[in-house]
């Protein structure tokens, strides 16, 4: 049975889009850790009051992106490498408690799937943004098929935040769309053997790497 969670899609409201865009800007680390967020200077980027831009600052606050500090205003959050270090740990043990859950579901069209977003990767020759989407795109797919709503919100509150991790880290991607396409080229032959605790062991290894290879 195909344990896929079916949602209803709503058009995206305007502190949705708002909120939206400054995501994407502070994880693409154009808005940067420390830099203030001018409410009047995106109410007007966007024709708006700045009611559905002080909505948006609050939900990104809530996600650990922004913080508002009193009389001051809103600033994005600095990156915290130990409580970066517990996110990453974090998103393991939820990739692999979904990977034992749904391996044995998993069929050819899972895998196709998988192949193809793979294969978008290999073409994002400069751009890290769409590599970085790719990769979050990736591993969403099997948080998805996982079918379970508290470990939805939780992957997507931590995705923000790694790939904002990744774009300080690694502000060029040059050469590292091939190494990409070929590290989840594996991850990918490794699920197809459908043995659970080598994929588990992979995919823990493969989200760990850079904090097992830094030591901390």
């Amino acid at each position: 049975m195909e344990m896929i969670n079916k949602r209803t899609i709503l058009a995206p409201s305007l502190k949705d889009k708002v909120r939206q865009e400054l995501r994407n800007e502070i994880i693409l680390n154009r808005l940067k850790p420390g830099e203030r967020i001018i409410e009047t200077e995106i109410a007007k980027k966007f024709g708006t009051s700045q009611v559905p831009v002080r909505e948006a600052l609050r939900g990104l606050e809530e996600e650990g992106l922004v913080e508002s500090i009193k009389y001051k205003g809103a600033f994005v959050t600095e990156i915290d490498m130990s409580e970066i270090h517990h996110i990453y740990t974090l998103r393991a043990q939820i990739e692999t408690t979904v990977i034992k859950l749904i391996l044995p579901t998993l069929s050819r069209r899972h895998f196709g799937e998988l192949y193809d977003i793979i294969e978008e990767m290999k073409n994002q020759q400069s751009d890290y943004g769409a590599l970085s989407a790719l990769d979050a795109k990736f591993h969403w797919k099997l948080i998805e098929w996982g079918g379970s709503e508290i470990y939805i919100r939780i992957w997507n509150m931590l995705s923000g935040h790694i790939r904002r991790f990744i774009a300080v880290v690694h502000p060029t991607i040059e050469d590292k769309h091939i190494e990409t396409y070929e590290n989840h080229k594996k991850l990918i032959e490794i699920l197809e053997s459908k043995d659970i605790e080598k994929a588990q062991t992979a995919f823990r290894d493969h989200i760990m790497k850079f904090f097992d290879e830094n030591r901390m």
